[in-house]
């Protein structure tokens, strides 16, 4: 299947560019796509994921066609 996957330049990941579509096995999670997009596992856990525009959680399953924003909250003053 095919998702989306969109997400701010704080990201660093190398795999797929942000807008770009990434092919995943039938059934995938959240969890699996941010295994494949190569996020470190220490750092999922500060990854807020938004599919089709609404909060998700890790156990999320994806459908074909699913788009995928990664956020990553940033703070400082």
């Amino acid at each position: 299947m095919n998702v989306t996957v969109e997400y701010t330049g704080v990201l660093d990941i190398k795999t797929v560019p942000s807008g770009g579509v990434l092919e995943l096995p039938p059934g995938a999670t959240v969890s699996a796509l941010l295994e494949r997009l190569g996020i470190d596992p220490a750092h999922r856990k500060y990854i807020t994921p938004l599919v089709n525009n609404a909060k998700a959680k890790n156990s999320t399953t994806l459908v074909e066609g699913d788009r995928i924003y990664l956020l990553l909250p940033v703070g400082g003053g």
